[in-house]
């Protein structure tokens, strides 16, 4: 079994090696693309969440692999599913997981919405890895889109804590489902030291992507993040808005 991959399509755009330490999700976000990937229905992916059988041992062998390469590339945990979940039981899979990093002299991230559960490991974080949270709205919406994950608030604070222990913070603006609440998200993220943005479009459910302006959103979004002077990455969804205009920027 190989613990970290190459990811393909749109997810290459967030990391070029990923790896997953859990099957299932239970943050039960309603937005979620990976039951549809891992081809399960959203009961079974939200409620039947476990470790990988030996995914630590597969994790330590590909990252000796690294290491004896020289690969220099960032490992992202994780995309189909949260490192910092509602664990039915007592697990540091992926302080462990972060632990193999560290103790390598990998290069690593964590995207979560688990909020200050990832509090716990930023000594590990902090030695090597940035903190990315997933945040598509400012408030209220989100206790419906998103019921079981850490709240908003939870999620910020992370930012705040991380920054305080001198880590990189990142946010996964994606899927964007509600423009304005994702404008606001970015506002709230840039007062609580965000360092990058990374934002893309929904995909995977036509209606709701038909729904919206993306040449208004776009409009509105390039200076906000021009404004913010942090780094930024427009996924491909969104290029056919950007007119011209280019698809990063910020610091380097």
């Amino acid at each position: 079994m190989n613990a970290i991959y190459e990811p393909k399509g749109a997810a290459r755009e967030y990391a070029e090696l990923a790896c997953n330490l859990y099957t299932g999700c239970n943050h039960g976000c309603l937005y979620c693309y990976a039951p549809g990937c891992l081809h399960k229905t959203r009961e079974s992916f939200h409620s039947q969440v476990i470790a990988r059988p030996g995914i630590l041992a597969a994790l330590e062998r590909d990252a000796d692999k690294m290491v004896a390469a020289g690969d220099a590339r960032r490992v992202l945990f994780s995309f189909t599913s949260d490192p910092y979940q509602h664990l039915r039981y007592d697990s540091d899979i992926t302080r462990q997981a972060l632990q193999i990093m560290v103790d390598r002299g990998l290069q690593f991230e964590v995207c979560t919405k688990g909020g200050l559960r990832a509090a716990r490991d930023f000594d590990l974080l902090s030695q090597g890895g940035r903190h990315g949270i997933s945040l598509v709205w400012n408030t209220g919406p989100a206790d419906e889109w998103e019921p079981r994950a850490a709240s908003v608030g939870d999620r910020l604070s992370a930012m705040v804590e991380a920054h305080e222990a001198g880590i990189y913070n990142w946010v996964s603006v994606e899927p964007v489902i509600d423009p304005q609440e994702a404008i606001e998200a970015i506002h709230m993220a840039t007062l609580c030291w965000a360092n990058e943005f990374r934002v893309g479009k929904i995909n995977h459910d036509a209606a709701l992507a038909a729904a919206v302006d993306w040449q208004a959103f776009v409009d509105e979004l390039y200076p906000l993040l021009l404004e913010t002077g942090k780094r930024f990455i427009i996924k491909e969804s969104l290029h056919p808005y950007l007119q011209g205009r280019p698809a990063t920027g910020g610091p380097a």
